[in-house]
């Protein structure tokens, strides 16, 4: 069964997956952003790419793609574990395709940060100025794209910022708990621990507070920066750092008066609901 890390793009995605497997390492293994053959706690990312052939799915057309989601999930889950998967997609459904049942999900946790920091690091991160980087968060026909064998896809459905994070509050199937991205910045531990007692009813284990503290100090900002310099991050598809500054606010030395007064019309009662007006 799959438990979803979920986020609109460049919102602490990564980060929430880095701290689990910090905290799910066992003793003495080092801790590093790639991922190891004998890494014992896996985080796949949805769609998995390595079964499109398994299923013969034409995935460089995303209503072919949207119709296996399950059938891929499934497969997924025919380990009879608890999968770990990390999404960019919307809680969504395409012409009749659901993104994911009550069969195959036992539940989410959804990162959502600010929309003007977002704007400023997704902008960095595709290598596109600020005012096409808005015309992308506000488009409910936007999308993540991927490569798989040379060819490009679009890989997840991801809509605007406000219909993404709106689609997975509204997701009621199973309990989904809301992270912001600024509590893990400055309530690490007590945000985390939030995490991991959610975790701990699903699938029981004993929450240490010690390891709570190594896996906040293994991926704090400035360990994952220093991290890609030395090892490479092999997960960043841009030629950009992955790890740009991580900083809370930085929209306000980025955007222009203009940018943020449309930030902040397009998304008013999203960013009034979270406290970031």
């Amino acid at each position: 069964m799959i438990i979803w890390i979920a986020s609109y793009p460049k919102s602490g995605n990564t980060w929430m997956r880095l701290f689990l497997k910090s905290y799910f390492n066992p003793p003495n293994k080092k801790f590093s952003l790639n991922r190891q053959k004998d890494d014992p706690f896996l985080i796949q990312t949805f769609p998995t790419e390595g079964r499109f052939d398994e299923l013969k799915i034409k995935y460089d057309d995303f209503f072919e793609l949207s119709k296996n989601w399950i059938n891929l999930q499934s497969l997924i889950n025919l380990n009879n574990k608890i999968n770990y998967l990390k999404t960019h997609n919307a809680m969504c459904t395409v012409k009749n395709n659901k993104f994911t049942n009550v069969d195959n999900t036992l539940g989410a946790i959804y990162i959502v940060r600010d929309p003007r920091d977002v704007l400023v690091s997704y902008s960095s991160y595709i290598d596109k100025s600020i005012d096409e980087t808005l015309k992308i968060l506000v488009s409910d026909d936007s999308y993540e794209y991927g490569n798989f064998k040379d060819k490009g896809y679009r890989k997840s459905l991801m809509g605007s910022w406000s219909s993404h994070y709106n689609s997975w509050k509204n997701y009621k199937s199973k309990k989904t708990i809301i992270v912001k991205y600024e509590d893990m910045v400055n309530k690490s531990n007590s945000t985390f621990l939030k995490v991991l007692n959610y975790l701990e009813k699903i699938n029981k284990f004993e929450i240490d507070n010690n390891k709570i503290s190594q896996a906040i100090k293994e991926t704090s900002f400035e360990n994952l920066k220093r991290l890609e310099a030395s090892e490479g991050f092999k997960s960043n598809v841009s030629n950009n750092p992955f790890f740009r500054k991580g900083r809370v606010g930085d929209w306000k030395d980025k955007l222009t008066k203009n940018q943020r007064e449309k930030v902040e019309e397009f998304f008013r009662a999203e960013m009034i609901e979270l406290g970031y007006l």
